[in-house]
């Protein structure tokens, strides 16, 4: 059993986990109950399809548009004013969307939405990393995964039930009244985090600076992994798999969902054990064999010729997808020293959320514009994989992450 130091089991310490992972399942599960039904709402108003798609791309980029000054102001003023902050602006963006008669403001407080989404997302995952250490971040990470997984999974049966109830605004003034919850919970049940002195020049050494960080190539080689976790969600998993298995193997929409909801379990049911396996084994390990194992999954999916080895390339999707996230967050995490955690964190939200908003338009493009169809599109994405991996197993392996 690895050994725990004293903070780690300080009451000070649980009170920050505790509330950032119900924050993390109100607000997802508020999410949740939104998405699945926003492009139907959007027809409401008779609008285009490209105007339809609008209502996520804004959500996006809100969220780009949040990350780095999040992290960055709550690295000066502090956590807890931004792990409030977050979640009232998402009330704001709720209710003013339940309210919205015309199509127009609807987009603007999806963006707004979105603002909110990544200051609470950016400042909760920075907290993450400020409270842990070497050793233990892959089962704290781990939690706040499973934290997500629930929220996300949750929501969508109840926005459903809210619509036929209640109509299509119904599930934003549900958000609207979730996210109230979490801004109470954030109000009265977070604590802030103890900050420690940087010591990190005591040596003589120079203190690190963000712009040597960021350009440090284990960083970069590590970004471009986190860039790949979130366009392989988006491009393969929720857009071209889908279509893969109605245009070759001919699924139904029913045997579709349960498709996506094998990766969703197989990563969900994994999470018990990736914690202790990425803090025994190492985060840098089990960072380079999970991502290749998602590479190997895509480019099966690609030459799937029956069901037996789709299936089983979904499985293996969903179980190195569980491993993947936490080994990276925990990877990149360690690479942050103290005084930078808050606009590293905000600069690598940005990269994910520039896989999540990229993705889509990818894989539009690859089939409109070349002939190699969908099964193409999964076999970059699993290039994309191959490679970040490898620049990542040789380019790294010299490097001694630094002390936090």
């Amino acid at each position: 059993m690895l050994p725990m130091t004293p903070q780690a089991h300080s009451p000070l310490r649980l009170a920050q986990i505790g509330p950032i992972l119900a924050l993390v399942v109100l607000v997802m599960a508020g999410n949740g109950m939104v998405v699945p039904m926003m492009s139907l709402y959007a027809l409401q108003f008779n609008v285009s399809g490209a105007l339809v798609g609008m209502m996520v791309t804004l959500f996006g980029v809100g969220r780009l548009v949040a990350n780095i000054p999040a992290g960055m102001a709550s690295e000066r003023w502090g956590r807890k004013p931004f792990i409030c902050l977050g979640p009232a602006i998402i009330v704001v963006g709720a209710f003013g969307a339940a309210l919205a008669d015309e199509f127009a403001p609807l987009l603007f407080w999806r963006f707004v939405q979105g603002v909110g989404s990544g200051v609470y997302l950016t400042v909760s995952a920075t907290v993450l990393v400020q409270i842990s250490r070497v050793g233990q971040r892959g089962r704290i990470i781990a939690l706040y995964q499973g934290a997500l997984l629930f929220g996300i999974g949750i929501g969508p049966g109840i926005g459903g039930f809210l619509v036929a109830w209640f109509g299509f605004a119904a599930p934003f003034w549900a958000f609207g009244i979730v996210a109230l919850i979490a801004l109470f919970v954030a109000i009265f049940c977070f604590e802030e985090p103890a900050s420690e002195p940087i010591a990190d020049g005591a040596s003589g050494a120079p203190p690190p600076s963000l712009r040597g960080l960021l350009t440090s190539a284990p960083f970069l080689f590590l970004s471009l992994i986190h860039f790949g976790v979130f366009f392989t969600r988006t491009a393969s998993q929720w857009v071209t798999i889908p279509l893969i298995g109605a245009a070759t193997f001919n699924m139904p929409i029913e045997t579709i969902g349960l498709a996506l909801t094998l990766i969703a379990t197989a990563n969900f049911v994994m999470l018990p054990i990736v914690g202790p396996v990425v803090d025994r084994v190492g985060s840098r390990v089990v960072t380079i064999c999970s991502t290749l194992a998602t590479a190997v999954s895509l480019a099966m999916i690609a030459l799937a010729q029956d069901l037996a080895t789709f299936w089983a390339a979904l499985a293996l999707m969903g179980i190195a997808g569980a491993f993947n996230g936490p080994s990276v967050g925990a990877a990149l995490a360690d690479r942050m020293p103290r005084g930078l955690q808050g606009p590293a964190m905000g600069v690598q939200r940005v990269v994910g959320d520039a896989g999540f908003v990229v993705a889509p338009i990818f894989v539009g493009v690859i089939y409109d514009a070349t002939t190699l169809g969908y099964e193409g599109a999964v076999w970059i994405n699993a290039v994309l994989m191959a490679v970040a991996a490898a620049l990542f197993a040789f380019g790294a392996r010299r490097e001694t992450p630094p002390k936090a």
